[in-house]
């Protein structure tokens, strides 16, 4: 029996291959093999470009060209404001009948606007 055995398998390559294989039983194809993930490259970052050297500007532009150290915005105060605060306190002065004038109204005018600028700018 041994002999027509192996005569059976040597009447055909494909044959033979099979048994020679071991069976492998094929995964349900529901059954997912795990994929192996890429590993992840950090993204790279670009460094800030330096100028080798810059020419330092003479003369005019150099005063333009001066980088201007900015404070808190400073309250520009008109003499369109003062007039208008100078005449209610006028109006005021005048109902309550109090002693005065205009300069001096002016005068008054100009000192509360100074006094609330200066607490702007603290705040």
């Amino acid at each position: 029996k041994a002999p027509a055995k192996a005569a059976k398998a040597t009447s055909s390559p494909a044959k033979a291959k099979k048994a020679a294989a071991p069976a492998a039983k094929k995964a349900p194809a529901s059954v997912k093999k795990p994929v192996a993930k890429a590993k992840a490259t950090p993204a790279k970052v670009a460094k800030p470009s330096v100028p080798a050297k810059t020419a330092k500007p003479r003369g005019r532009a150099a005063a333009k060209a001066a980088p201007v150290p900015k404070a808190a915005p400073e309250t520009v105060i008109t003499r369109d404001m003062i007039a208008t605060r100078a005449y209610y306190i006028g109006e005021r002065r005048q109902i309550m009948g109090w002693a005065g004038d205009s300069s001096t109204d002016w005068i008054e005018a100009e000192s509360q606007l100074i006094a609330e600028a200066k607490r702007k700018r603290k705040s």
